[in-house]
């Protein structure tokens, strides 16, 4: 055998064995979770801690692996189990870790538990409007699970707490016409019975979590608690858009526009994913149509968004022109009326290989005059653009409208944001900038609460959210 072919030998063999340890590390932490959780073995607040420290670095590794959710699950779960041995800081480092599980696994199995121990950390903290958008979240997204009746349940308790007993009772009373677990249906039950009793009126209010929820107690009990009015509850729950779905431009084998090297695939999903953990951290529930750099058809990435149910649709790209001297950001929205020729080459450009027939894209759009998506489209886009030259201070060119098929399929207000040219040397050169994208994402995500009517200024993403985006751009 030849020198070089000893060494492919030696490579491969080295190659194999460290999967083969990589799996066997992975093996010996989800036993030693299980050991923990089970009470097999007593475990101390500091075991909890080097285990996730474990499962973190296990993750870093390789993001992509088949076990890397479940993992990811366990991280959380560890939190949950260091609640309740006293630490105090546990729940929001659960919350992170639910949010980084869902955000960056969209099609995990664990995405149920994610949801509702979120719920419950956001409960113990007292924060009983974005429970309740969790708990929601599980009830209506993932109603065949074991967990939605449980939800449904901590979501009346919720209600009930805050002096919504109409909702509550209505939700008590479906849980006990349907739901199959005994033990919820006469927690439900006791329920309806405590709100129609004499007492409920003027009885301390019980806030404290369920028998079967792990997890201390709040500190306080409040009489006389701050009311969810409608108001506060479209502000925090986002009740007009929980779901927002990202679509990241071109990718695979579709590099997009650009000129020379500098490509707009890349630079679409960098700010895409920017935008994800802006809005994440904000408590809606994002997905991207893509994660990785990988070629999605148009028409399933619409499809996607319509599997998932997605309230907003967003698609992110970067401009082109022959001319050098083009610059400045547009937004669209989707009109069949177009008679913009310059937005019309555009929208051949982006339109290319959509994948849908002539014939389905006519049923499309007299579907679209019918479901009449368009004014809220325009509304958003009017928002989102008029932040992003706010905050960049490039050229406006306008909010404009054209037949992107992107937006053609979907069901909800989407826009197509084109954030700057990279055929100009001066927006190319600040579009690769890690620091510009972060503020184009920040106005994206200004102009979103906006349309959706929650105007407070985003603040700086912080040291913790840059950690959280590190770790879902590997």
């Amino acid at each position: 055998m030849k020198p070089r072919s000893i060494w492919i030998v030696i490579l491969l063999l080295a190659v194999l064995f460290s999967g083969c340890a990589t799996m066997s590390s992975y093996n010996e932490l989800a036993n030693r979770h299980y050991d923990y959780t089970s009470g097999e073995k007593s475990a101390t607040l500091d075991d909890w801690y080097a285990l996730i420290s474990e499962l973190e670095t296990f993750i870093r590794t390789d993001a992509e692996r088949a076990t890397a959710d479940a993992a990811q699950y366990a991280i959380g779960s560890g939190w949950i189990w260091c609640i309740q041995a006293g630490d105090t800081e546990a729940p929001k480092h659960a919350i992170a870790a639910f949010r980084r599980l869902i955000y960056t696994y969209p099609n995990s199995k664990y995405l149920p538990q994610a949801h509702y121990w979120i719920a419950h950390c956001y409960k113990l903290a007292g924060d009983s409007a974005r429970a309740v958008h969790h708990y929601q979240i599980l009830t209506e997204k993932f109603a065949d699970t074991d967990l939605a009746a449980k939800a449904q349940l901590e979501l009346g308790h919720t209600y009930a707490e805050h002096g919504y007993e109409k909702r509550a009772e209505t939700l008590y009373v479906d849980i006990v016409e349907s739901a199959a677990d005994k033990q919820i249906v006469t927690s439900a039950s006791e329920a309806i019975k405590d709100l129609k009793s004499p007492e409920n009126q003027t009885k301390p209010i019980d806030t404290s979590p369920s028998e079967n929820v792990i997890g201390p107690q709040p500190k306080s009990t409040p009489t006389a608690p701050e009311k969810l009015t409608p108001g506060s509850l479209t502000h925090e729950l986002g009740l007009t858009a929980k779901t927002i779905v990202i679509d990241a431009g071109h990718g695979g084998k579709d590099p997009g526009g650009g000129r020379g090297n500098l490509i707009e695939k890349p630079i679409a999903l960098s700010i895409s994913k920017k935008i994800g953990a802006i809005l994440a951290a904000k408590g809606y529930t994002v997905l991207l149509t893509r994660d990785t750099d990988r070629f999605i058809p148009l028409k399933e990435r619409t499809a996607f968004a319509n599997r998932h149910k997605a309230d907003l649709f967003l698609s992110i790209h970067a401009n082109a022109s022959e001319k050098p001297s083009a610059n400045g950001i547009e937004t669209y929205y989707l009109d069949v009326t177009s008679t913009d020729k310059n937005a019309e080459l555009i929208a051949a450009r982006e339109n290319a290989n959509s994948g849908y027939s002539i014939q389905e894209l006519e049923s499309l759009l007299k579907g679209l005059i019918v479901e009449s998506k368009s004014r809220d489209s325009r509304r958003l886009a009017e928002h989102v653009q008029r932040e992003l030259v706010a905050a960049t201070g490039a050229a406006d060119r306008g909010v404009k409208h054209a037949r992107f098929v992107v937006l053609i399929g979907t069901k909800v207000p989407a826009i197509l944001i084109e954030t700057g040219f990279l055929t100009n040397p001066t927006e190319a050169q600040k579009l690769t900038s890690d620091t510009y994208q972060q503020k184009v994402a920040a106005a994206i995500v200004q102009g979103v609460e906006k349309f959706l009517g929650n105007a407070g200024q985003i603040s700086q993403v912080n040291s913790t959210q840059h950690k959280y985006m590190a770790t879902i751009g590997r």
